[in-house]
C-alpha cells in the first residue's frame, strides 16, 4: 500500500529519501557516520524496494547541474593559485590521461565489437565523468535512440 503511494507520487519519494538519508548520515557510530554518502545509500534502497518509481526527466539533469555547480564553488577560489604551483603539471598528466583513456576504449570497442552507446559508456564510466556521461545521455536522446541505448 505504501509502495503504491510513493510509486505514484515520484517528487514525494525523491524528497522522501534525501529526508531519510539525511536523517541516517547524522547517526554517529564509534565515531563513524556516513553523512551525505547516506543519502545515496538511502536512494539505492529505495530504488530496490521501489524498481516501478520513475523520476521525471528533469530529475538527473537537475542533480548534474547542481553537482557540477557546487564542485566548481567549492574548488573555484583555490583553481588559478593551484595553476601556478603545480597545476600545469597535474593538467597535463590529467589531460594524458584522458586521452590515453579515450584511444584504450575506442580500441577495445573496435576490438570487441561494441557499440558507440556503449564504448562511450565505458569511458565516462571510468573515468567517473558525470559531465561527459551527460554529455552521452543528451546525444543520444537528440539522435532518437532511447530505452536499451540509454540503459
Amino acid at each position: 500500500m505504501a509502495k503504491d503511494f510513493l510509486e505514484q507520487r515520484p517528487l514525494l519519494l525523491l524528497f522522501a529519501v534525501a529526508a531519510l538519508g539525511y536523517v541516517f548520515g547524522r547517526v554517529n557510530w564509534r565515531g563513524f557516520s556516513l553523512g551525505v554518502a547516506a543519502v545515496l545509500f538511502a536512494g539505492l534502497f529505495a530504488g530496490w524496494l521501489l524498481p516501478g518509481a520513475n523520476l521525471p526527466a528533469f530529475v538527473p539533469e537537475l542533480g548534474l547541474v547542481l553537482f557540477v555547480y557546487t564542485v566548481g564553488v567549492a574548488s573555484g577560489p583555490g583553481f588559478f593559485a593551484s595553476l601556478r604551483l603545480r597545476g600545469l603539471r597535474d593538467n597535463a598528466l590529467v589531460l594524458g590521461v584522458v586521452v590515453l583513456s579515450g584511444v584504450l576504449t575506442f580500441g577495445l570497442a573496435r576490438a570487441f565489437g561494441l557499440s558507440g552507446p556503449t564504448a562511450a559508456g565505458l569511458f565516462s564510466g571510468a573515468l567517473t565523468n558525470a559531465p561527459a556521461l551527460a554529455a552521452v545521455v543528451q546525444s543520444l536522446k537528440s539522435a532518437g535512440l532511447g530505452g536499451a541505448a540509454l540503459s
